[in-house]
Protein backbone atom coordinates (compact mmCIF):
# COMPACT_ATOMS: atom_id res chain seq x y z
CA UNK A 1 0.00 0.00 0.00
CA UNK A 2 1.31 3.73 -0.94
CA UNK A 3 2.30 5.94 1.87
CA UNK A 4 -0.01 8.73 2.21
CA UNK A 5 1.02 12.39 2.45
CA UNK A 6 0.47 13.19 6.42
CA UNK A 7 0.48 16.71 5.31
CA UNK A 8 -0.19 17.60 1.66
CA UNK A 9 -0.89 15.75 -1.61
CA UNK A 10 2.17 17.29 -3.26
CA UNK A 11 5.34 15.88 -1.61
CA UNK A 12 5.09 12.16 -3.29
CA UNK A 13 5.36 13.47 -6.27
CA UNK A 14 8.03 15.96 -6.05
CA UNK A 15 10.15 13.40 -3.77
CA UNK A 16 9.86 10.83 -6.81
CA UNK A 17 10.97 13.92 -9.41
CA UNK A 18 13.95 14.29 -7.62
CA UNK A 19 14.61 10.88 -7.72
CA UNK A 20 14.22 9.94 -10.82
CA UNK A 21 16.72 12.87 -11.76
CA UNK A 22 19.45 10.66 -9.79
CA UNK A 23 21.62 7.92 -10.36
CA UNK A 24 21.10 4.68 -8.36
CA UNK A 25 23.56 2.02 -7.13
CA UNK A 26 24.76 0.40 -3.95
CA UNK A 27 26.79 2.61 -1.35
CA UNK A 28 28.87 0.83 1.02
CA UNK A 29 28.03 2.71 4.50
CA UNK A 30 31.66 3.42 5.08
CA UNK A 31 31.24 5.84 2.51
CA UNK A 32 28.79 7.65 3.80
CA UNK A 33 28.46 10.84 5.95
CA UNK A 34 25.75 12.53 7.35
CA UNK A 35 25.52 16.53 6.89
CA UNK A 36 25.92 19.18 9.32
CA UNK A 37 23.61 21.52 8.03
CA UNK A 38 20.78 19.52 7.37
CA UNK A 39 17.03 20.02 9.50
CA UNK A 40 18.04 17.52 12.83
CA UNK A 41 14.59 16.25 14.37
CA UNK A 42 14.65 13.68 16.97
CA UNK A 43 14.35 10.02 16.14
CA UNK A 44 12.75 7.68 18.24
CA UNK A 45 15.13 4.87 19.64
CA UNK A 46 11.86 2.43 19.34
CA UNK A 47 10.95 3.87 15.74
CA UNK A 48 14.69 2.90 14.71
CA UNK A 49 14.74 -0.67 16.28
CA UNK A 50 11.39 -1.46 14.59
CA UNK A 51 12.82 -0.47 11.22
CA UNK A 52 16.11 -1.97 11.96
CA UNK A 53 13.95 -5.08 11.81
CA UNK A 54 12.19 -4.40 9.46
CA UNK A 55 15.21 -3.84 7.66
CA UNK A 56 16.79 -7.33 8.93
CA UNK A 57 13.77 -9.41 7.50
CA UNK A 58 13.47 -7.42 4.17
CA UNK A 59 16.29 -5.30 3.42
CA UNK A 60 15.89 -1.85 2.65
CA UNK A 61 13.26 -0.50 0.07
CA UNK A 62 13.43 2.73 -0.04
CA UNK A 63 16.77 3.78 -0.93
CA UNK A 64 18.97 7.13 0.88
CA UNK A 65 19.66 9.83 -1.17
CA UNK A 66 23.54 10.95 -1.68
CA UNK A 67 25.85 13.47 -3.06
CA UNK A 68 29.54 13.09 -3.87
CA UNK A 69 31.43 14.97 -0.88
CA UNK A 70 34.66 15.17 -1.59
CA UNK A 71 35.90 11.36 -1.57
CA UNK A 72 32.80 9.90 0.74
CA UNK A 73 28.59 10.58 0.06
CA UNK A 74 26.62 12.77 1.85
CA UNK A 75 23.59 11.88 3.35
CA UNK A 76 20.87 14.62 1.88
CA UNK A 77 17.83 12.31 2.68
CA UNK A 78 17.19 9.17 4.64
CA UNK A 79 19.17 9.39 7.40
CA UNK A 80 16.84 7.66 9.55
CA UNK A 81 16.78 4.97 7.21
CA UNK A 82 20.90 4.85 6.95
CA UNK A 83 20.80 4.40 10.86
CA UNK A 84 18.55 1.73 11.22
CA UNK A 85 20.41 -0.20 8.60
CA UNK A 86 23.28 0.33 10.46
CA UNK A 87 21.72 -0.98 13.66
CA UNK A 88 20.53 -4.04 10.94
CA UNK A 89 24.01 -5.13 9.99
CA UNK A 90 24.05 -3.95 6.67
CA UNK A 91 27.76 -3.57 5.40
CA UNK A 92 26.03 -1.51 2.29
CA UNK A 93 22.68 0.49 0.97
CA UNK A 94 20.91 1.42 -1.88
CA UNK A 95 21.12 4.85 -3.00
CA UNK A 96 19.93 7.51 -5.15
CA UNK A 97 23.20 9.79 -6.42
CA UNK A 98 22.32 13.08 -7.14
CA UNK A 99 24.27 16.07 -8.47
CA UNK A 100 22.38 19.19 -6.67
CA UNK A 101 23.73 22.06 -4.42
CA UNK A 102 23.48 23.18 -0.77
CA UNK A 103 20.29 25.00 -1.59
CA UNK A 104 18.26 21.83 -3.67
CA UNK A 105 19.79 19.45 -1.04
CA UNK A 106 18.72 21.10 1.53
CA UNK A 107 14.91 21.36 0.09
CA UNK A 108 14.99 18.00 -0.67
CA UNK A 109 15.71 16.77 3.13
CA UNK A 110 13.15 19.24 4.29
CA UNK A 111 10.52 18.22 1.75
CA UNK A 112 11.40 14.11 2.98
CA UNK A 113 11.33 15.01 7.18
CA UNK A 114 7.70 16.47 6.18
CA UNK A 115 6.67 13.01 4.98
CA UNK A 116 7.81 12.04 8.54
CA UNK A 117 4.46 10.37 10.04
CA UNK A 118 6.21 11.15 13.22
CA UNK A 119 6.77 14.92 12.99
CA UNK A 120 5.50 17.10 16.00
CA UNK A 121 3.46 20.43 15.31
CA UNK A 122 6.47 22.65 16.06
CA UNK A 123 8.94 20.14 13.64
CA UNK A 124 6.56 21.00 10.76
CA UNK A 125 6.28 24.76 11.66
CA UNK A 126 10.45 24.79 11.65
CA UNK A 127 10.84 23.27 8.40
CA UNK A 128 8.44 25.46 6.79
CA UNK A 129 9.89 28.39 8.56
CA UNK A 130 12.95 27.30 7.00
CA UNK A 131 11.47 27.43 3.20
CA UNK A 132 10.22 30.86 4.02
CA UNK A 133 13.34 32.22 5.35
CA UNK A 134 16.35 30.67 3.54
CA UNK A 135 14.45 30.06 -0.15
CA UNK A 136 12.06 33.09 0.02
CA UNK A 137 8.85 31.43 -0.12
CA UNK A 138 5.62 33.31 0.78
CA UNK A 139 3.33 31.31 2.51
CA UNK A 140 1.24 30.67 -0.36
CA UNK A 141 3.89 30.20 -2.39
CA UNK A 142 4.70 26.79 -0.10
CA UNK A 143 1.58 25.68 -0.06
CA UNK A 144 1.24 25.49 -3.54
CA UNK A 145 5.12 24.16 -3.80
CA UNK A 146 3.71 21.05 -1.15
CA UNK A 147 -0.18 20.72 -1.84
CA UNK A 148 -1.67 22.05 1.29
CA UNK A 149 -3.76 25.05 1.34
CA UNK A 150 -2.12 28.50 2.81
CA UNK A 151 -3.95 28.94 5.82
CA UNK A 152 -2.45 25.42 6.79
CA UNK A 153 1.16 26.95 6.82
CA UNK A 154 0.30 30.15 8.63
CA UNK A 155 -1.59 28.62 11.04
CA UNK A 156 1.71 26.23 11.96
CA UNK A 157 4.33 28.99 11.73
CA UNK A 158 2.15 31.01 14.57
CA UNK A 159 3.11 28.34 16.90
CA UNK A 160 6.73 29.60 16.62
CA UNK A 161 5.60 32.27 18.43
CA UNK A 162 4.33 30.96 21.68
CA UNK A 163 6.82 30.74 24.65
CA UNK A 164 9.57 27.49 24.62
CA UNK A 165 7.92 25.66 27.22
CA UNK A 166 4.54 25.60 25.70
CA UNK A 167 6.40 24.38 22.22
CA UNK A 168 8.21 21.38 24.39
CA UNK A 169 4.96 20.29 25.61
CA UNK A 170 3.14 20.74 22.18
CA UNK A 171 6.50 18.52 20.88
CA UNK A 172 5.83 15.95 24.07
CA UNK A 173 2.68 15.34 22.81
CA UNK A 174 0.70 16.68 25.83
CA UNK A 175 -0.78 19.89 24.00
CA UNK A 176 -2.23 19.45 21.05
CA UNK A 177 -1.98 21.97 17.75
CA UNK A 178 -5.58 23.05 18.90
CA UNK A 179 -4.96 23.76 22.43
CA UNK A 180 -1.86 26.11 20.93
CA UNK A 181 -3.48 27.71 18.40
CA UNK A 182 -5.96 28.53 20.94
CA UNK A 183 -3.37 29.51 24.00
CA UNK A 184 -1.99 32.49 21.28
CA UNK A 185 -4.62 34.25 21.29
CA UNK A 186 -3.81 35.20 25.08
CA UNK A 187 -1.19 38.30 25.65
CA UNK A 188 0.15 37.08 28.69
CA UNK A 189 2.61 34.29 29.34
CA UNK A 190 1.26 34.52 32.39
CA UNK A 191 -2.24 33.23 31.31
CA UNK A 192 -0.69 31.26 29.01
CA UNK A 193 0.95 29.24 31.96
CA UNK A 194 -2.48 29.07 33.95
CA UNK A 195 -5.01 27.99 31.36
CA UNK A 196 -2.15 25.20 30.11
CA UNK A 197 -2.11 24.28 33.81
CA UNK A 198 -5.87 23.57 33.51
CA UNK A 199 -5.47 21.47 30.39
CA UNK A 200 -2.98 19.24 31.49
CA UNK A 201 -4.44 18.60 35.16
CA UNK A 202 -7.82 18.96 33.89
CA UNK A 203 -7.90 17.26 30.37
CA UNK A 204 -9.82 20.78 28.80
CA UNK A 205 -10.98 20.27 25.47
CA UNK A 206 -9.70 22.80 22.33
CA UNK A 207 -13.57 23.96 22.63
CA UNK A 208 -13.56 24.07 26.16
CA UNK A 209 -10.39 25.89 26.48
CA UNK A 210 -11.83 28.31 23.73
CA UNK A 211 -15.20 29.07 26.18
CA UNK A 212 -12.95 29.64 29.33
CA UNK A 213 -10.82 31.68 27.72
CA UNK A 214 -13.68 33.93 26.29
CA UNK A 215 -15.49 34.13 29.62
CA UNK A 216 -11.90 34.98 31.47
CA UNK A 217 -12.05 37.67 28.34
CA UNK A 218 -15.11 39.04 28.08
CA UNK A 219 -16.62 38.83 31.87
CA UNK A 220 -19.72 37.26 29.85
CA UNK A 221 -21.17 34.69 28.07
CA UNK A 222 -21.42 35.32 23.99
CA UNK A 223 -24.95 35.94 22.60
CA UNK A 224 -24.30 33.58 20.23
CA UNK A 225 -21.57 30.69 21.10
CA UNK A 226 -21.98 28.38 18.33
CA UNK A 227 -21.47 31.03 15.84
CA UNK A 228 -18.35 32.06 17.57
CA UNK A 229 -17.05 28.64 18.02
CA UNK A 230 -17.39 27.82 14.31
CA UNK A 231 -16.28 30.65 13.27
CA UNK A 232 -12.72 30.41 15.11
CA UNK A 233 -12.94 26.75 13.89
CA UNK A 234 -13.26 28.24 10.54
CA UNK A 235 -10.57 30.92 10.52
CA UNK A 236 -7.98 30.03 12.81
CA UNK A 237 -8.23 32.93 15.17
CA UNK A 238 -9.92 34.76 18.01
CA UNK A 239 -13.15 35.91 17.21
CA UNK A 240 -16.13 38.08 19.33
CA UNK A 241 -19.60 38.78 18.85
CA UNK A 242 -21.05 41.98 20.65
CA UNK A 243 -25.17 42.07 20.26
CA UNK A 244 -27.46 45.18 21.27
CA UNK A 245 -30.81 46.19 21.07
CA UNK A 246 -30.97 44.29 16.99
CA UNK A 247 -27.40 45.62 16.65
CA UNK A 248 -23.48 43.87 16.58
CA UNK A 249 -20.43 43.41 15.54
CA UNK A 250 -18.26 40.39 14.65
CA UNK A 251 -14.59 41.15 15.25
CA UNK A 252 -12.10 39.17 13.94
CA UNK A 253 -8.17 39.43 15.28
CA UNK A 254 -5.41 38.78 13.18
CA UNK A 255 -1.40 38.86 14.19
CA UNK A 256 0.61 39.91 10.80
CA UNK A 257 -0.02 40.97 6.93
CA UNK A 258 0.37 36.93 6.76
CA UNK A 259 -2.50 36.09 8.72
CA UNK A 260 -5.01 38.66 7.42
CA UNK A 261 -4.11 37.40 3.43
CA UNK A 262 -4.57 34.23 5.26
CA UNK A 263 -8.07 35.09 6.71
CA UNK A 264 -9.53 36.92 3.70
CA UNK A 265 -8.23 33.90 1.60
CA UNK A 266 -11.03 31.83 3.85
CA UNK A 267 -13.64 33.76 3.37
CA UNK A 268 -12.97 34.72 0.08
CA UNK A 269 -12.39 38.04 0.43
CA UNK A 270 -9.88 39.52 -2.85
Amino acid sequence: MLKKDPLGKGLSAILKDMEERGVTRVVSVKEIVTCKTQPRFNIKDESLVELSSSIREKGLLQPVILRKKNSKYEIIAGERRYRASIMAGLNEVPAIIKDVDDREALEIALIENLQRVDLNAVEVAVVYERFIEEFGYTHEELAKRIGINRSSVSNFIRLLKLPEWIKKLIAEGRLSQGHARVLITLESENEQKRFVEKVLKEGVSVRELEREIKKKSTGRSSPFPYVEESLREKLGTKVDITYRKNKGKIIIEFYSREDLERITEVISIS
